[in-house]
């Protein structure tokens, strides 16, 4: 059982590496494109073995591409497929991904987040591999007269159930 549990947090972690890897939309779009890929293998205690295969590149202009495979001690494979974009126009950043499991099964993330005078407005949909669904859509702000950021987002789970979630943060003194 802990093989099985150390595989699947493997897995999980390495279809992290695309989106850790192009994280500043800033310096993307400072950059020319690029890309990279790399192939890690791991080897457990009772010598099972994993391997992830990653690539992954960038556009110039703020966006990415990432591709992950990764192959388990039976020969097994889970994929993650991810892109993201920014657009300068309307100061909005959108990503979708997808990640399949060895049993064909997909699940599925949409998000955007859009820049507005004092703060952003984001939004997020995920779909499991069953087809239930969440959404969250929040928001935050910041006052530098007070030096007060604020924060407040809805979540909604699958069975139509919501959470709602706020905070206010003062730093003093105000900048």
């Amino acid at each position: 059982m802990n093989i099985k549990h150390n595989v699947i947090r493997n897995v999980i972690l390495s279809l992290m590496l695309p989106v850790a890897w192009s994280a500043a939309v800033s310096s993307a779009m400072a950059a020319p494109p690029r890309a990279a890929s790399a192939t890690v293998a791991r080897t457990g205690p009772a010598g099972n073995t994993s391997t992830r295969q990653t690539t992954a590149s960038t556009n110039g202009a703020g966006g990415y591409t990432a591709n992950s495979t990764v192959t388990g001690p039976g020969g097994s494979t889970a994929t993650r497929q991810a892109s993201g974009a920014y657009n300068p126009a309307t100061q909005t950043y959108s990503r979708t991904s997808t990640t399949t499991g060895p049993n064909g099964k997909s699940a599925t993330s949409t998000s955007s987040t859009q820049l507005t005078g004092n703060g952003y407005v984001h939004s997020t949909s995920k779909t499991g591999p069953n087809g239930n669904s969440v959404t969250s859509t929040g928001q935050g702000s910041y006052n530098s007269a007070t030096g007060t950021a604020s924060q407040s987002r809805i979540t909604t789970g699958p069975n139509g159930g919501t959470a709602t979630e706020s905070r206010n943060v003062t730093v003093t003194p105000a900048n």
